[in-house]
């Protein structure tokens, strides 16, 4: 919990270090909004650092919203900057948060192609969280097991995404998203970042409901 308090409060000058932005800390969070009024995190804040964006921060439409959006998400996998974006190594120059690694090519595709393609059956926003929480209610980033286990892996499949239908809302199935049933020669195991696997995709959503 430490550790995502302090990535919550220090996302925003982390981010700006890397890229170059500005010199100056981020913006301070907006104040509360009156009861019953929705406040823009945009308002009054900077442009976006480098923009367009893609994956996980497609939305984004100004700096405070990338910062807010950021934070939102490590505290819904339950991890820091480290997790995605290469740690800083000392002597060097800082890191570079625009860089591909391979935590950050999964976290995007998840964004922009997985979560499009299913949805939760009641109704619910899809978030990072509608799926990394482990039988405690705790964020997790590794779901299937660390290391990742067949028989963790099976069982999530059986608690957790019996919870989910297609984005068209017909039921998923193994096949939905592996090609084939279990045991039979057309079943791939893997599923991330093999987005022709996938039901079709629906309708893109804003916000942190896109994460």
């Amino acid at each position: 919990m430490r550790t995502r308090r302090i990535w919550s409060l220090c996302a925003g000058a982390l981010l700006t270090a890397a890229c170059g932005a500005r010199s100056q800390p981020p913006p301070a969070p907006p104040a509360p909004a009156p009861a019953g009024v929705e406040h823009d995190v945009c308002e009054g804040s900077p442009p976006l650092p480098h923009a367009p964006l893609s994956g996980i921060l497609r939305n984004a439409r100004c700096d405070q919203d990338m910062y807010y959006s950021m934070s939102r998400v490590a505290d819904m996998l339950g991890v820091d900057c480290t997790h995605c974006h290469a740690a800083k190594v000392e002597g060097q120059p800082p890191r570079d948060f625009l860089k591909s690694t391979p935590s950050k090519e999964i976290a995007n595709w998840m964004s922009t192609e997985l979560m499009a393609a299913i949805k939760p059956a009641d109704g619910s926003p899809m978030k990072c969280s509608s799926c990394h929480t482990d039988e405690q209610g705790r964020p997790i980033a590794k779901i299937l097991g660390d290391p990742r286990t067949t028989v963790k892996a099976n069982e999530w499949m059986s608690l957790v995404m019996v919870k989910f239908v297609a984005a068209d809302g017909s039921r998923l199935r193994c096949k939905s998203c592996h090609v084939g049933t279990p045991g039979t020669p057309g079943f791939h195991p893997v599923v991330i970042l093999q987005t022709a696997q996938l039901p079709p995709h629906g309708a893109k959503v804003r916000g942190v409901a896109a994460f």
